[in-house]
């Protein structure tokens, strides 16, 4: 059950549990130092988090929808086979990753990170020059899954908590503007890559992209696996794993974000090919599509911000509101409204990563919250390897996207209702 000081917000219940003054101290840097500290302390590991986030393996979500054309006319394959990439991907993601969180909570990000990011680059190289039908392409994307999750937002996620507190949303906004930049750059780069040199480039160019974060590593003041594993975390505040699995608020967390993952993620893939049936030059639909990324870059960091000083609930929901309405928008208007609509999904997206990790880090505190968050992120990920696939199955069986959009804009508004009845969580006030 629990436990409320009067006025306050939530606390943490189960085992291990600790005052709520507790819950405000970061496992790495005191609550009480200045956000400005924060930041002159914590650049290096920002700046490498966020060039990680951009380039690792969520970027795989970005450029697919480039590849769709060129693999069809190539392969002859449907793009619901060719959308089971994200699926296989994902679902290698989901597996590795409670096994990747409990590592970054006993090894730290820095070890992840030198296994992890050479693995996957390797599996780029090998998507570009071994690819010869779809049982190898779909397993090369399962091995990026699983031998890139190191690569994943979570791990750049978990190098942001540990250093910062009091300006925890908006250095996180920072970091989840790395992916939005990857959304922004990477389809028009791999559009004029693939017009250039073919897709097989386009995986090439990735990999060297990929071992970007691979050097930043050694500049990014990441705590030292030593020190993270003298840390005794069962004195630690937070939840526990045990604690967590009997929590409504984990639960209701994995099943909102397994629907906006769905949702959001649902029409990123099919951008590209439904401008090009409209009509539209296949590398004017990667710019166009790019727009994604725009919404996304400008929304994250400012939600970040404003995370810090509202309640974080309060500041998402009207954005998934909007996205849900750029669904529909797309569904009444067709292509003319998907510049509008990939605006407001890439708003909603750069909300729900911000989200994600922001709430996950007030909820579960730092005792067990890589492989907490992990979970969370796992089931995010199955959910935003669905929304593509089904919608491309959808596409090859009635030649159009109207359930997908349609499913996509209730999936958002029922998982708004969720989060409004979420209990508060408290958190300091900020200068």
């Amino acid at each position: 059950m629990e436990r409320r000081a009067p006025g306050r917000g939530i606390h943490f219940t189960g085992e291990g549990t600790s005052t709520l003054m507790a819950e405000t101290i970061s496992t790495h840097t005191s609550a009480q130092a200045a956000p400005t500290a924060e930041f002159r302390r914590g650049w290096p590991t920002l700046v490498f988090s966020t060039i990680g986030a951009a380039v690792g393996l969520s970027s795989l979500g970005y450029i697919l929808g480039t590849m769709v054309v060129p693999l069809q006319a190539e392969f002859g394959w449907g793009r619901g086979e060719i959308n089971l990439a994200s699926l296989v991907s994902s679902l290698g993601l989901a597996a590795a990753l409670p096994f990747v969180g409990r590592f970054l909570d006993r090894l730290g990000v820095k070890r992840v990170a030198l296994v992890s990011i050479p693995l996957f680059v390797l599996v780029l190289v090998m998507i570009g020059l071994f690819t010869s039908n779809l049982a190898t392409f779909l397993t090369f994307y399962a091995l990026a899954g699983i031998l890139g999750a190191g690569t994943s937002a979570v791990t750049y996620s978990k190098a942001v908590v540990d250093k910062f507190d009091r300006r925890r949303g908006i250095a996180l906004g920072i970091v989840a503007g790395g992916l939005g930049a990857a959304g922004l750059f990477l389809p028009p780069l791999m559009g004029i890559v693939i017009a250039d040199n073919g897709w097989r480039a386009a995986y090439l160019t990735m990999a060297l992209l990929g071992a970007l974060p691979f050097v930043l590593v050694f500049f990014a003041r990441l705590s030292a696996p030593a020190s993270v594993a003298a840390v005794d975390r069962s004195t630690l505040p937070g939840l526990t794993v045990a604690a967590a699995l009997r929590n409504r608020a984990f639960w209701s967390l994995c099943v909102v974000f397994f629907l906006l993952g769905w949702a959001l993620l649902t029409m990123v893939p099919h951008f590209v090919p439904l401008l090009i049936d409209s009509g539209v030059d296949p590398v004017r639909a990667a710019f166009l599509s790019s727009l994604v990324g725009v919404g996304t870059v400008i929304a994250r960091p400012l939600i970040g911000w404003l995370f810090d000083r509202f309640y974080a609930t309060y500041v998402a929901v009207p954005l998934f509101l909007a996205a849900a309405l750029g669904c529909l928008l797309l569904l009444w208007a067709g292509p003319s409204a998907a510049p509008l609509t990939a605006l407001l999904i890439g708003i909603g997206f750069g909300a729900e990563i911000d989200l994600m990790g922001y709430l996950s880090s007030r909820y579960f505190g730092p005792r067990a919250f890589g492989i907490l968050y992990s979970i969370v992120y796992s089931v995010f990920m199955i959910g935003s390897a669905f929304g593509p696939v089904t919608a491309g199955f959808a596409f090859d069986a009635t030649g159009s996207y109207d359930i997908p959009l349609i499913t996509a804009a209730t999936m958002m508004v029922v998982a708004t209702v969720i989060l409004l009845t979420l209990p508060r969580f408290a958190k300091e006030k900020t200068e």
